[in-house]
């Protein structure tokens, strides 16, 4: 079989034995329209004639093998097509048609599935938090206390403002994939996520009222400026990039724990029952209602993800460990020293 220009510029000889390597999966389609059957010519879309003639191969092949092609096949149906011929000549062919423009290749799409996805991001980042997160002085320190004076207390206290302040703004990241239109079922995991976390920022000012802050403290304190990075952050990958922001919610609901490090070392150093109680409620209907496995859960409903998608993931994955790391540690830096416990709109 050949192909060679229509009309007198003659043509070149395609068939022959050059070892031409193709991708195994890859499919091919006709670049063009067939404007001739007796003899076959094709018109390619850069707009030549050319004439395919049969050479070794039967009319009746050629005419199977366009049909083919016009549909779309791979390289083993092209074998099917032209059953006499080897592999390297059907490799050869290939080349030398899409060479002249009458087919095209046409590669799969790249891409893994939710899960693998999930899990290759699961162990980046858990290599991050172990160089970063569990190496800051905010864990290292809840580790190592064992008697009171080891962690300053106001650092508990303090704790549990800023993790106020985060779960008050949780719906600017939670609220927009409530309406996650690609999968149903991951849209109903969130819904019904989002309607268990909700109302959990009044557990822990249950707490806060116990060392006398009140809800109208609370509305005139300022965030640290890293819990607001974190909340920020999330808010922009749930509007923007929601299955990157997915990824991150095994990481912020404790998928790995059974008990709170913060909390531990919270009773280990004789705090107040009273004020740990409704922490520890809240801590308690995550650990219940299996929260840190929900990324897993809607990864599972997640047939593919391309290669590009995965690539990003991976590089915002640092970023999202790094911001969760400021914040730990800035919990620590600020309130293990001497300012108040409150930051006060007033006095900034």
């Amino acid at each position: 079989m050949g192909c060679r220009a229509a009309g007198p510029t003659g043509g070149r000889q395609l068939w022959g034995e050059d070892d031409v390597i193709y991708h195994p999966e890859a499919r091919y389609c006709l670049n063009g329209a067939v404007i001739s059957k007796s003899p076959l010519v094709v018109k390619t879309a850069g707009d030549e004639e050319l004439e395919i003639s049969a050479g070794q191969a039967s009319a009746a092949e050629v005419a199977e093998l366009v049909s083919r092609l016009v549909q779309g096949c791979s390289q083993a149906e092209v074998q099917d097509a032209l059953p006499r011929q080897s592999a390297d000549s059907i490799r050869h062919l290939l080349a030398s048609l899409e060479d002249y423009g009458v087919i095209r290749s046409v590669a799969p799409a790249a891409g893994k599935t939710g899960m693998e996805t999930l899990l290759e991001i699961e162990d980046l980042s858990n290599h991050l938090l172990y160089q970063t997160l569990y190496r800051n002085a905010f864990w290292v320190n809840c580790q190592n206390a064992s008697q009171p004076g080891d962690i300053p207390e106001k650092v508990f206290h303090g704790m549990v403002i800023e993790n106020y302040h985060f779960l008050f703004r949780e719906s600017y990241f939670d609220a927009p994939v409530l309406s996650y239109v690609p999968n149903t079922r991951v849209r109903l995991a969130m819904n019904a996520f989002f309607a268990e976390e909700y109302g959990h920022d009044e557990l822990l000012l249950q707490a806060l009222n116990r060392i006398g802050i009140s809800r109208e403290d609370l509305a005139r304190a300022v965030p640290l400026p890293q819990t607001m990075a974190l909340c920020n952050a999330l808010a922009y990958w749930s509007h923007n990039d929601p299955l990157f922001f997915f990824t991150t919610l095994g990481i912020l609901e404790g998928k790995d724990i059974r008990q709170d490090s913060f909390l531990d070392a919270a009773y280990r150093l004789g705090l107040d029952p009273a004020f740990l109680r409704p922490v520890k409620a809240h801590s308690d209907i995550n650990l219940k209602g299996e929260h840190g496995s929900l990324t897993r859960q809607i990864f599972s409903q997640i047939d593919v993800v391309d290669l590009k998608t995965v690539r990003r993931m991976h590089a915002q994955t640092h970023l999202f460990v790094e911001l969760y790391d400021a914040f730990y540690s800035a919990v620590w830096r600020h309130y293990s020293g001497d300012g108040p416990l409150l930051r006060r709109i007033e006095d900034y």
